[in-house]
């Protein structure tokens, strides 16, 4: 544990940019993702490195259930992953600090065995769902996707357009038209069919509006894109 603290501690500072997932598992992201200990520019960048890394999604996933787990035990205060977190743990937890401290390591060691079944998994062929946005979600209708509760699918789509952008970002909005999830995507990416990864935990059942900005070098953002389309859950 004091290792494993003296490594979060003692981490360079990242700059936003694209992760590599051996970097991540070599800098021990997920776990300072979970204990909340990644400034603005490290959280922004993996979790953009989530969108597109099985393992490391897994890998975040368990650590959010354990926590999951603590919230439901005897404690004075709930669990709050935020700066700090560690220490506010040990504190409020009345079971004593030795245990708490034999749970923690329990879960970092049970996330690298978890993180080893996953990578074991992907080297197996897998099939997942893909829909395609057709040019009527894009003029203004909406289309109707159908996919199963707990997986994930892709979500394809075409930009097409004439001026040269150096990057794109786009966001899926909800009904309220708050962003329910985003993605980047690179100005060689534009050029072929844009696969986006979905989680049906995170985009379930509603309707939602994919908008695309085309980034210029200078900075300025321009919708390229919008589609629309209605997400059921099969029974």
């Amino acid at each position: 544990m004091l290792t494993l603290a003296r490594q979060i501690r003692g981490h360079e500072i990242m700059s936003a940019q694209m992760i590599d997932h051996q970097d991540a598992v070599k800098n021990l992201m997920a776990e300072r993702y979970l204990l909340g200990e990644l400034n603005a520019s490290e959280q922004e960048a993996y979790e953009e490195h989530l969108f597109s890394c099985d393992v490391c999604f897994e890998h975040v996933k368990a650590g959010t259930e354990f926590v999951s787990h603590l919230r439901r035990m005897e404690m004075d205060e709930p669990v709050i992953v935020a700066p700090g977190f560690m220490a506010r743990l040990m504190t409020s937890l009345r079971q004593p600090l030795t245990i708490v401290a034999c749970a923690l390591l329990a879960c970092v060691s049970g996330l690298s065995v978890y993180q080893r079944g996953i990578i074991t998994g992907l080297r197996q062929a897998q099939v997942m769902p893909t829909i395609f946005l057709s040019d009527g979600a894009k003029a203004g209708g909406t289309q109707e996707i159908r996919v199963a509760a707990n997986s994930r699918f892709y979500l394809d789509f075409q930009l097409t357009q004439d001026e040269n952008f150096s990057s794109y970002k786009g966001e899926i909005l909800n009904e309220s038209n708050h962003p329910a999830d985003s993605f980047s995507i690179s100005a060689e990416q534009a050029k072929d069919t844009i696969h986006v990864l979905l989680d049906s935990n995170k985009v379930g059942p509603g309707n939602y509006i994919v908008v695309v900005n085309g980034l210029s070098p200078d900075g300025r953002k321009t919708e390229v894109t919008r589609y629309r389309f209605h997400v059921l859950l099969k029974e």
